[in-house]
């Protein structure tokens, strides 16, 4: 009975060596959630923007602005040019539903390396002061502002989290 434990673990073990992942595990192994630590020190990191699906054009560049600002404002390096180099690219993904006096808005930060693996993540909520049954009407310049401060800072936090 242990000689057959044994070989079931050495065989199992043996598969966790593999090279590759096929099949359905693929699409597992993208989804994982690791945090990693940055790479390099914080002063050589620099970060670009991706545009924002999910939100309305004009409210989409807005906070793009507001984060380069607010990511600077922190002491982090921005990439503003579309395709520049940087480090570490920034993928967002904001959401607005309606309540019934105020919008919420979903944000989700994926912070992905030079390879395309994401390597941190930062999500959270902003409730509005009203809405007008399009939950993005109600959303104001100073929930984008309270966006990008967070956003800013949770990524100075992580980038200086084993300085």
């Amino acid at each position: 009975m242990r000689a057959a434990l044994a070989l079931l673990l050495v065989v199992g073990l043996a598969g966790c060596d593999a090279p590759r992942l096929t099949g359905v595990a693929t699409g597992v192994a993208a989804n994982v959630y690791s945090p990693v630590e940055p790479v390099g020190t914080p002063e050589e990191a620099s970060f670009a923007f991706e545009p924002f699906p999910g939100a309305p054009g004009n409210m989409a560049d807005e906070l793009t602005r507001r984060l380069w600002r607010s990511a600077e404002q922190e002491g982090l390096t921005v990439v503003k040019r579309p395709g520049g180099r940087a480090l570490f690219r920034v993928e967002g993904t904001l959401t607005a539903v309606s309540e019934d006096t105020n919008s919420l808005v979903f944000y989700v930060f994926d912070v992905k390396d030079v390879s395309g693996r994401r390597v941190h993540r930062i999500s959270g909520t902003k409730r509005s002061d009203s809405s007008d049954g399009d939950p993005w009407a109600g959303v104001e310049e100073s929930d984008l502002d309270i966006i990008a401060r967070r956003v800013a800072a949770l990524l100075r936090a992580w980038l200086y989290s084993d300085a």
